[in-house]
Formats: structure tokens, sequence, C-alpha cells
């Protein structure tokens, strides 16, 4: 499996087959810099603003997944649970939808939008292989939100998203709150995961770079 890192919230899955599934494409005008377009197979959207649905970047004709349940495509499976995107059940952002990926035996899950923590949706996810999460506060949780999803979930890679960076046009915190949570050995850089297997090690922060074709 390969993971690439397309800005915000959006990263593309690519199996060993060459299946593809991206998750929250988002806006130009909302995020401040342009999404690489890219062809997949199925898109996921966690939740209906601009920021994480919007298609214009994407190639071809996929499926789209929206919804809760669960769905294969080839050699790639698909389970959706509901959560909120706030921390008063959805109150003030409404719902929010957190995917989990099986690729090549390999589980990932993408958080979307979580603004609260959930022990009953922690123990769905736990010990997944590749944890997606945003840590940026605000819209979301925090950094030390995110950082009580990690410990509850124990996964092997977090991949921070939904931060701050130079080109967005929206102020949120920095990835650098979240890293300072962890020890410094526990955080890698990277253009991109490719995976073939997980070893079991402690969690790893792994801090992408921004795929740009």
């Amino acid at each position: 499996m390969k993971l690439q890192y397309l800005g915000h919230s959006c990263f593309r899955l690519i199996s060993e087959m060459g299946t593809t599934i991206v998750t929250d494409p988002f806006d130009e005008k909302a995020v401040g810099f342009a999404m690489t377009p890219v062809r997949c197979d199925a898109v996921t959207v966690s939740h209906r603003h601009s920021d994480h649905d919007c298609l214009d970047s994407i190639l071809g004709n996929p499926a789209v997944l929206d919804s809760e349940g669960f769905c294969t495509a080839d050699d790639v499976s698909v389970e959706s649970y509901a959560s909120f995107h706030d921390d008063v059940r959805g109150a003030k952002r409404g719902g929010n939808l957190v995917f989990r990926f099986d690729v090549d035996g390999i589980s990932v899950v993408h958080m979307g939008d979580i603004g609260c923590f959930d022990e009953a949706l922690a123990q769905k996810i736990r010990q997944c292989d590749v944890l997606l999460l945003p840590v940026g506060g605000t819209f979301t949780v925090d950094a030390a939100g995110a950082k009580r999803w990690v410990d509850a979930v124990c996964p092997k890679i977090v991949v921070p998203m939904h931060y701050k960076t130079a080109e967005h046009s929206f102020n949120i915190d920095g990835v650098d709150k979240f890293l300072s949570l962890f020890q410094d050995t526990a955080v890698i850089e990277a253009d991109a995961l490719v995976l073939s297997d997980v070893p079991d090690y402690p969690t790893r922060i792994a801090l992408l770079q921004r795929f740009c074709d």
C-alpha cells in the first residue's frame, strides 16, 4: 500500500493492484492552495464542507462514499462510522464520518473533522495500523484532543492532518503543538508511506510532505 498526502485532510491510498481511494478532496478557495488533480476509483467525504467535499480536482468518474456503511471494491474494503464535528453532538458543525480502509492487509483510519473524543468509536478502530488524525483545533480536536485519540487507539503510525501551514488561508494551530507531545525519536518525515506490513513498535508520528505532481 502507498499513502500520499495531498494536503489538508486529503490523502491518496493506492493498493498493490492499483485500486485508488482519495479522502476529503478540498476546494482551493476554502483552503488557500490548490489540490493536485488525481484519478481514483473511489472518493470518501467525511462531511459536506468545501474543504472536505470538492470533486473538481478528481479525474474520472469515481464512486463517492459519503454515508455510514460497509463496502468492498476489488482488494480494498471500506467501513465508515458516524461521529461528530464538535463537542456538543453536532449542534455547532453537524456530523462527521470516520472511515476505516483495509488495503493489502493494512488498516488505515481517516478521522475526518472529528471534534470530540468517543470511547465507543475508539474501541472500534483500536490498534489500527495507520491513523490519519486532525490536530489543528478550532474546527476539530486540538493537539491535546488528538493525543487522547492516539493514547486510546494505540495505532502503529499516526499521520497528522488539518493543521496550519504557510499556504493555509484560515487560522488553526500548526503541527508543532501536537509533535511536542511526543519524543523527537518518535517523529519521522517522509514524502509518502509505502507499507507491505507494519512492524510492532511503539507509535510513530509520520509527518508527510504534500504531494504535488
